[in-house]
């Protein structure tokens, strides 16, 4: 409304609510409603607002005459409700007096609105989350690299461990597969990797294992199993070739060490004796030799 236009009420208004705008609608300031010298007392005191509460009202005890409807814009098109680009927000700061009147407004929002602030904010907090993360674990695998460079390393990376109270939770591990052994080094590093070497493996499943809704290599040992994952399926094939091929080989070694060991000392040929020995006893054991035809 311009300064230089005559109000001009409808007449459908009564005469308390005529009273109230023209006096807040004064052009002179001084005669204006709430600038006479008392402030909001004297808005609060008019005979419009006769009856009204004024601490039930700061309490939120009334219910409010107007309630719009949810997912509703009171306006003609989007055009007319306004910009809040940062240009026109920037130069906006609110002081320590601002902070100590607003503290106490409730925020009220639709579900709709309050969903999508959610929505907003958790994809903002988890992309930062996940950004100082990819860092971490770039900088960590940049340091095993450096570690396994020259190393008979085969394979090494990020790898989840069922573990904790009651094998219930999954906990991210660096893993590092040698020709003889398995580490899992804790995210930390201030304590000492879990070892689980080649000859305590009885067994590496041949096929991948659903467990807690993952696809799951189990290493079966003497004295537990172990529950290993990936979120990377082709990672996870690649984890469980290499820990097959390498308990093989183990195993492999193992035989052709004990062989070796066997020609070395002697007890390869001892124990070939001692065959030889039993089965000429046996030969000359008649009693041995009839349960043998069967008579």
């Amino acid at each position: 409304m311009s300064v230089k236009e005559n109000v001009e009420l409808p007449e459908a208004f009564s005469k308390e609510l005529r009273s109230l705008l023209e006096g807040l609608l004064q052009r002179d300031i001084d005669k204006r409603l709430g600038c006479k010298g008392r402030g909001a007392d004297e808005v609060k005191d008019h005979a419009f607002f006769a009856g009204i509460d004024w601490q039930q009202v700061y309490l939120q005890k009334y219910a409010p005459p107007l309630i719009p409807p949810r997912g509703e814009v009171n306006a003609a098109d989007a055009f007319d409700i306004g910009s809040f680009d940062e240009e026109d927000t920037k130069g906006i700061k609110l002081t320590e007096a601002d902070q100590d009147l607003y503290k106490n407004f409730p925020l009220v929002i639709s579900e709709r609105w309050q969903a999508e602030v959610a929505e907003t904010v958790f994809e903002t907090i988890n992309n930062e989350a996940d950004k100082v993360e990819h860092k971490r674990k770039a900088k960590q695998k940049l340091k095993f690299d450096a570690d396994e460079k020259e190393s008979d390393c085969i394979l090494h990376g990020y790898i989840k461990k069922l573990g904790g109270p009651f094998a219930s939770a999954w906990q991210t591990r660096y893993a590092k597969l040698y020709p003889n052994r398995l580490e899992l080094h804790p995210e930390s590093g201030s304590t000492k990797p879990e070892l689980i070497f080649m000859d305590q493996i009885e067994e590496v499943s041949a096929e991948l294992v659903h467990v807690k809704s993952e696809q799951c290599i189990v290493i079966r040992s003497r004295d537990a199993k172990i529950v290993l994952t990936n979120p990377d399926e082709i990672g996870l094939k690649e984890w469980a070739l290499s820990l097959r091929s390498a308990h093989k080989c183990s195993l492999e070694l193992l035989g052709s060490m004990a062989k070796k060991a066997g020609k070395i000392y002697g007890t390869e040929r001892d124990a070939a004796s001692a065959a030889n020995a039993a089965t000429a006893n046996n030969r000359n054991n008649p009693f041995i030799a009839r349960n043998a035809n069967g008579n």
